[in-house]
Protein backbone atom coordinates (compact mmCIF):
# COMPACT_ATOMS: atom_id res chain seq x y z
CA UNK A 1 0.00 0.00 0.00
CA UNK A 2 1.37 3.42 -0.98
CA UNK A 3 1.97 5.75 1.97
CA UNK A 4 0.92 9.39 1.86
CA UNK A 5 4.59 10.40 1.77
CA UNK A 6 5.08 8.43 -1.45
CA UNK A 7 2.08 9.95 -3.21
CA UNK A 8 2.22 12.84 -5.62
CA UNK A 9 0.07 15.87 -4.82
CA UNK A 10 -2.91 14.79 -6.88
CA UNK A 11 -2.95 11.28 -5.38
CA UNK A 12 -2.60 12.70 -1.87
CA UNK A 13 -5.82 14.70 -2.24
CA UNK A 14 -7.77 12.29 -4.42
CA UNK A 15 -7.80 14.59 -7.45
CA UNK A 16 -8.23 12.29 -10.44
CA UNK A 17 -8.34 14.85 -13.24
CA UNK A 18 -8.13 18.54 -14.07
CA UNK A 19 -9.95 20.65 -16.66
CA UNK A 20 -9.76 24.09 -18.22
CA UNK A 21 -12.24 25.37 -15.65
CA UNK A 22 -10.25 24.00 -12.70
CA UNK A 23 -6.98 25.43 -14.06
CA UNK A 24 -8.58 28.81 -14.68
CA UNK A 25 -10.08 28.81 -11.20
CA UNK A 26 -6.66 28.08 -9.69
CA UNK A 27 -5.20 31.06 -11.56
CA UNK A 28 -8.01 33.52 -10.82
CA UNK A 29 -9.40 32.47 -7.43
CA UNK A 30 -7.12 30.08 -5.52
CA UNK A 31 -9.20 30.52 -2.38
CA UNK A 32 -12.29 29.20 -4.18
CA UNK A 33 -10.15 26.43 -5.70
CA UNK A 34 -8.97 25.23 -2.28
CA UNK A 35 -12.53 25.15 -0.98
CA UNK A 36 -13.84 23.25 -3.99
CA UNK A 37 -11.06 20.83 -4.84
CA UNK A 38 -9.47 20.20 -1.45
CA UNK A 39 -12.52 20.48 0.82
CA UNK A 40 -15.23 19.35 -1.58
CA UNK A 41 -17.49 22.38 -1.07
CA UNK A 42 -18.96 23.66 -4.33
CA UNK A 43 -20.32 27.13 -5.02
CA UNK A 44 -23.89 27.05 -6.38
CA UNK A 45 -24.56 27.80 -10.04
CA UNK A 46 -25.95 31.27 -10.61
CA UNK A 47 -28.57 32.38 -13.17
CA UNK A 48 -26.05 33.39 -15.87
CA UNK A 49 -24.33 30.00 -16.29
CA UNK A 50 -27.69 28.26 -15.94
CA UNK A 51 -29.02 30.48 -18.73
CA UNK A 52 -26.12 29.30 -20.86
CA UNK A 53 -27.00 25.65 -20.26
CA UNK A 54 -30.65 26.28 -21.11
CA UNK A 55 -29.70 28.04 -24.35
CA UNK A 56 -27.33 25.27 -25.36
CA UNK A 57 -29.97 22.58 -24.76
CA UNK A 58 -32.42 24.42 -27.00
CA UNK A 59 -29.84 25.02 -29.74
CA UNK A 60 -28.89 21.33 -29.80
CA UNK A 61 -32.53 20.24 -29.90
CA UNK A 62 -33.21 22.57 -32.83
CA UNK A 63 -30.11 21.56 -34.80
CA UNK A 64 -31.15 17.93 -34.37
CA UNK A 65 -34.39 18.66 -36.21
CA UNK A 66 -36.72 19.75 -33.44
CA UNK A 67 -39.01 22.75 -33.44
CA UNK A 68 -37.22 25.92 -32.38
CA UNK A 69 -40.42 27.20 -30.78
CA UNK A 70 -40.75 24.02 -28.70
CA UNK A 71 -37.07 24.18 -27.78
CA UNK A 72 -37.41 27.76 -26.55
CA UNK A 73 -40.45 26.81 -24.47
CA UNK A 74 -38.63 23.85 -22.90
CA UNK A 75 -35.57 26.02 -22.23
CA UNK A 76 -37.58 28.67 -20.40
CA UNK A 77 -39.33 26.00 -18.35
CA UNK A 78 -35.96 24.49 -17.42
CA UNK A 79 -34.69 27.89 -16.30
CA UNK A 80 -37.81 28.46 -14.21
CA UNK A 81 -37.36 25.12 -12.44
CA UNK A 82 -34.17 26.44 -10.84
CA UNK A 83 -34.81 30.15 -10.42
CA UNK A 84 -37.99 31.89 -9.35
CA UNK A 85 -38.99 34.84 -11.53
CA UNK A 86 -39.09 38.16 -9.71
CA UNK A 87 -35.49 38.98 -8.91
CA UNK A 88 -34.25 41.63 -11.37
CA UNK A 89 -31.03 39.80 -12.20
CA UNK A 90 -32.84 36.51 -12.74
CA UNK A 91 -35.48 38.15 -14.92
CA UNK A 92 -32.79 39.81 -17.08
CA UNK A 93 -31.05 36.48 -17.61
CA UNK A 94 -34.33 34.77 -18.51
CA UNK A 95 -35.16 37.47 -21.05
CA UNK A 96 -31.91 36.74 -22.89
CA UNK A 97 -32.68 33.08 -23.50
CA UNK A 98 -34.98 33.28 -26.53
CA UNK A 99 -32.98 35.84 -28.60
CA UNK A 100 -29.74 33.98 -27.83
CA UNK A 101 -31.25 30.71 -29.03
CA UNK A 102 -32.51 32.34 -32.22
CA UNK A 103 -29.16 33.93 -33.03
CA UNK A 104 -27.11 30.82 -32.22
CA UNK A 105 -29.33 28.60 -34.37
CA UNK A 106 -29.09 31.10 -37.24
CA UNK A 107 -25.28 31.03 -37.07
CA UNK A 108 -24.96 27.26 -36.63
CA UNK A 109 -27.55 25.83 -38.99
CA UNK A 110 -25.17 26.00 -41.96
CA UNK A 111 -23.07 23.28 -40.29
CA UNK A 112 -25.93 20.78 -40.31
CA UNK A 113 -26.59 18.23 -37.57
CA UNK A 114 -23.94 17.84 -34.85
CA UNK A 115 -22.74 14.43 -33.71
CA UNK A 116 -22.65 13.33 -30.09
CA UNK A 117 -21.34 10.43 -28.02
CA UNK A 118 -23.00 7.01 -28.24
CA UNK A 119 -25.10 7.78 -25.16
CA UNK A 120 -26.36 10.97 -26.78
CA UNK A 121 -24.31 13.22 -24.50
CA UNK A 122 -21.34 15.45 -25.16
CA UNK A 123 -18.13 13.83 -26.36
CA UNK A 124 -15.57 13.63 -23.56
CA UNK A 125 -11.98 14.45 -24.47
CA UNK A 126 -8.81 13.94 -22.45
CA UNK A 127 -5.15 14.84 -22.76
CA UNK A 128 -2.44 13.83 -20.30
CA UNK A 129 -0.19 16.25 -18.44
CA UNK A 130 3.05 14.76 -17.08
CA UNK A 131 5.69 15.99 -14.67
CA UNK A 132 8.34 14.75 -12.27
CA UNK A 133 6.66 11.83 -10.52
CA UNK A 134 3.13 12.64 -11.60
CA UNK A 135 0.71 12.53 -14.49
CA UNK A 136 -2.94 13.52 -14.64
CA UNK A 137 -5.69 13.67 -17.27
CA UNK A 138 -6.99 17.09 -18.31
CA UNK A 139 -10.53 16.54 -19.52
CA UNK A 140 -13.30 18.44 -21.26
CA UNK A 141 -16.65 17.98 -22.96
CA UNK A 142 -17.34 19.18 -26.50
CA UNK A 143 -20.47 21.22 -27.17
CA UNK A 144 -20.97 20.67 -30.89
CA UNK A 145 -18.98 18.37 -33.18
CA UNK A 146 -19.46 18.62 -36.96
CA UNK A 147 -17.24 15.88 -38.50
CA UNK A 148 -18.55 16.62 -41.98
CA UNK A 149 -16.95 20.07 -41.72
CA UNK A 150 -13.96 19.05 -39.60
CA UNK A 151 -14.91 21.52 -36.89
CA UNK A 152 -15.75 21.57 -33.19
CA UNK A 153 -17.72 24.59 -31.97
CA UNK A 154 -18.03 25.63 -28.34
CA UNK A 155 -21.05 27.86 -27.71
CA UNK A 156 -20.55 30.76 -25.30
CA UNK A 157 -23.52 32.92 -24.32
CA UNK A 158 -22.56 36.36 -23.11
CA UNK A 159 -23.92 39.85 -22.62
CA UNK A 160 -20.86 41.30 -24.38
CA UNK A 161 -19.42 39.68 -27.48
CA UNK A 162 -15.60 39.92 -27.41
CA UNK A 163 -13.34 40.82 -30.31
CA UNK A 164 -10.71 38.34 -29.09
CA UNK A 165 -10.69 35.33 -26.80
CA UNK A 166 -9.79 35.65 -23.14
CA UNK A 167 -6.78 33.70 -21.78
CA UNK A 168 -9.24 31.40 -20.02
CA UNK A 169 -11.03 30.53 -23.25
CA UNK A 170 -7.74 30.20 -25.14
CA UNK A 171 -6.73 27.53 -22.63
CA UNK A 172 -10.00 25.67 -23.10
CA UNK A 173 -9.64 25.86 -26.88
CA UNK A 174 -6.02 24.67 -26.71
CA UNK A 175 -6.99 21.59 -24.70
CA UNK A 176 -9.80 20.76 -27.14
CA UNK A 177 -7.52 21.37 -30.13
CA UNK A 178 -4.81 19.10 -28.72
CA UNK A 179 -7.38 16.36 -28.18
CA UNK A 180 -9.04 16.75 -31.61
CA UNK A 181 -5.83 17.40 -33.58
CA UNK A 182 -7.23 16.97 -37.10
CA UNK A 183 -10.28 19.19 -36.51
CA UNK A 184 -10.42 22.94 -36.02
CA UNK A 185 -11.87 24.24 -32.76
CA UNK A 186 -13.83 27.49 -32.77
CA UNK A 187 -15.81 29.38 -30.14
CA UNK A 188 -19.13 30.97 -31.09
CA UNK A 189 -19.99 33.89 -28.80
CA UNK A 190 -23.65 34.94 -28.81
CA UNK A 191 -25.39 37.78 -27.04
CA UNK A 192 -29.02 38.68 -27.61
CA UNK A 193 -28.05 40.83 -30.62
CA UNK A 194 -24.52 40.01 -31.80
CA UNK A 195 -22.26 37.04 -32.44
CA UNK A 196 -18.64 36.28 -33.27
CA UNK A 197 -16.81 33.09 -34.25
CA UNK A 198 -13.28 33.18 -32.82
CA UNK A 199 -10.25 30.90 -33.00
CA UNK A 200 -7.46 32.67 -31.10
CA UNK A 201 -4.22 31.68 -29.46
CA UNK A 202 -1.12 29.57 -30.04
CA UNK A 203 -1.98 26.06 -28.88
CA UNK A 204 1.61 24.97 -28.12
CA UNK A 205 2.43 28.12 -26.17
CA UNK A 206 -0.84 28.01 -24.23
CA UNK A 207 -0.39 24.36 -23.25
CA UNK A 208 3.22 25.02 -22.22
CA UNK A 209 2.04 27.72 -19.82
CA UNK A 210 -0.68 25.40 -18.53
CA UNK A 211 1.90 22.69 -17.84
CA UNK A 212 3.80 25.12 -15.60
CA UNK A 213 0.59 25.89 -13.72
CA UNK A 214 -0.10 22.19 -13.23
CA UNK A 215 3.44 21.76 -11.88
CA UNK A 216 2.68 24.45 -9.29
CA UNK A 217 -0.64 22.90 -8.37
CA UNK A 218 0.98 19.50 -7.84
CA UNK A 219 3.72 20.98 -5.65
CA UNK A 220 1.18 22.94 -3.62
CA UNK A 221 -0.93 19.83 -3.07
CA UNK A 222 2.10 17.70 -2.23
CA UNK A 223 3.31 20.09 0.48
CA UNK A 224 -0.05 21.12 1.98
CA UNK A 225 -2.79 19.33 3.83
CA UNK A 226 -6.22 20.81 3.22
CA UNK A 227 -6.34 22.84 6.46
CA UNK A 228 -2.91 24.34 5.89
CA UNK A 229 -3.99 25.26 2.36
CA UNK A 230 -7.04 27.08 3.71
CA UNK A 231 -4.86 28.98 6.18
CA UNK A 232 -2.19 30.16 3.72
CA UNK A 233 -3.92 30.62 0.37
CA UNK A 234 -4.60 34.28 -0.59
CA UNK A 235 -8.25 35.04 0.15
CA UNK A 236 -10.17 37.66 -1.84
CA UNK A 237 -13.63 37.94 -0.24
CA UNK A 238 -14.78 40.62 -2.71
CA UNK A 239 -13.92 38.54 -5.80
CA UNK A 240 -16.81 38.09 -8.22
CA UNK A 241 -16.20 34.33 -7.95
CA UNK A 242 -17.93 34.54 -4.57
CA UNK A 243 -21.07 36.31 -5.87
CA UNK A 244 -24.11 34.40 -4.76
CA UNK A 245 -21.96 32.28 -2.42
CA UNK A 246 -21.29 34.80 0.34
CA UNK A 247 -22.73 32.56 3.06
CA UNK A 248 -20.55 29.66 1.94
CA UNK A 249 -17.52 31.96 1.78
CA UNK A 250 -18.11 33.21 5.33
CA UNK A 251 -18.73 29.68 6.59
CA UNK A 252 -15.46 28.47 5.09
CA UNK A 253 -13.10 31.40 5.60
CA UNK A 254 -14.83 33.19 8.48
Amino acid sequence: MTSVNDMNGFEKHGIEHLSASSLNLWSNAPDVWVMQYMHGMRTPMGPAPWRGICVEDAVVATLQGGSEQDAVKASLEKFDERFLIGDDKTTKERDLIEPMIQLAVEKLKEFGTPEFAEDGGQEKISITAKGDGWKIPVIGYLDLVFPQHGVVIDLKTTTRVPSSMSPEHRLQRAIYQKAKGNMSVKFLYCSAKKSAMLEDGDVVETLSKAKKQIDRIEAFLRHCDKDTARAIVPHSPESFYWRGSEDLRDQFYG
